[in-house]
């Protein structure tokens, strides 16, 4: 029994080794089109173009590019602005209904260095061919998306300078066309997208999902003389279940709506700073009791933490008015779901776990592996 545990125990090591790399889900792409209502377009261009703001995440961008952009840590640029361009051009592609492809320029490549994570944004404009309809075209985009399979587009219309911008949809691995077809004005159009955003900032943000199962997993166990004992029955579980993951939500929705709406700005690199921490906070007490039964205030606690990191993540969508109240609501719905997904799946294993007689052993070497993992996170982040 024991050399099964230290083969089950070796193998979640090398997991978490794997899993090391993507401690957040893979950093989307952004598509602003900006444009009027009367058909779109937008200040900076003539009526009879599009222009898009194009914001792609650097690591991201060199897998696809195949070759290194950046030279660390010195920030010195590698290549020049000519072939990201190019690039960039041979990878965007918005096709009239008739299928004549449009006219393509880059205007500007900006390098954002001196941000974490780092990105590359462009500006540029799109011209539709001779009588075709400035507001209904397919947008290909695969700029990305085509070697990372984990990457995320998405992709937002503004019809007015000063108007809401809203999403009108996501394109991940094997999703290279969009339709655009101009202003819609209602409200909810993009919630859907959002509620997928929100899901899979869950279901690939490994960091997020480990902090709260390393605090679940001693959920199902007693308390005596200052260790994890046996036990304690399916109503201890469930009630603990429910403190720790309600007190996680409560926590991390509140920051998010400040977050979103800009009521809160954090620098991100002490953010994913303590919420590897906060990974090691919950190894420790995984392994033996160091805040017993007050899990709750601790999930509270790190889940004002986390939710910094959703906030910035729907900040950056650039959202206002109801559209941001209902993208809010959407995208946390979206982590929500996944959470209690996650959660129900996860609630038998920790009962069989608590119930095995190698449970002990098998607790410790499942914390073990979380605090090395955060201990690396931490290392990275700083």
């Amino acid at each position: 029994m024991m050399s099964r545990v230290l083969q089950l125990g070796a193998a979640l090591c090398l997991a978490l080794a794997m899993a090391a790399a993507w401690g957040h889900p893979s950093p989307h792409s952004e598509i602003l089109l900006e444009g009027r209502a009367g058909g779109i377009g937008s200040s900076g261009v003539t009526s009879a173009d599009v222009r898009a703001e194009i914001t792609l995440p650097l690591d991201e961008l060199a897998l696809a590019f195949g070759e290194p952009l950046v030279e660390t840590p010195s920030n010195h640029v590698l290549i020049g602005d000519e072939r990201i361009a190019a690039y960039l051009a041979a990878h965007i592609r918005p096709v009239a209904p008739d299928g004549r492809a449009w006219t393509v320029r880059i205007v500007n490549v900006r390098w954002l260095l001196h941000q974490r994570p780092a990105d590359v944004r462009a500006i540029v404009t799109l011209r539709p061919p001779a009588g075709a309809p400035l507001d209904r075209f397919t947008l290909q985009v695969d700029a990305i998306a085509h070697h990372v399979q984990s990457h995320m587009t998405v992709v937002a219309l503004r019809t007015d300078e000063d108007a809401p911008a809203r999403i009108i949809g996501t394109l991940r691995f094997g999703q290279r066309s969009l339709a655009v077809r101009g202003a819609d004005p209602r409200w909810w159009i993009g919630s859907l997208d959002l509620f997928k955003l929100g899901m899979a900032h869950i279901a690939e943000g490994f960091d997020h999902l480990l902090f709260l199962l390393t605090l679940l997993l001693p959920a199902a166990l007693l308390v005596k003389d200052g260790r994890w004992q046996g036990y304690g029955g399916p109503r201890h579980l469930a009630i603990n279940l429910l403190k720790v993951v309600t007190a996680f939500t409560v926590g991390h929705s509140l920051t998010l709506l400040l977050g979103a709406i800009g009521a809160v700005r954090v620098p991100e690199q002490p953010v994913e700073v303590a919420i590897a921490a906060s990974i090691l906070v919950s190894a420790a007490h995984a392994w033996r009791p160091a805040f017993p039964r007050r899990e709750a205030w601790v999930a509270a606690g790190f889940g004002l933490v986390h939710g910094l990191a959703f906030g910035a993540s729907l900040r950056d969508l650039d959202l206002s008015g109801v559209r941001l109240a209902a993208g809010i609501l959407a995208f946390n719905l979206g982590i929500e779901t996944m959470q209690a997904l996650i959660v129900a799946v996860a609630a038998p294993l920790l009962v069989l776990l608590a119930r095995s007689p190698s449970s002990a052993h098998a607790r410790r070497v499942a914390a073990l592996c979380a605090g090395a993992m955060a201990v690396v996170w931490v290392a990275q982040r700083v």
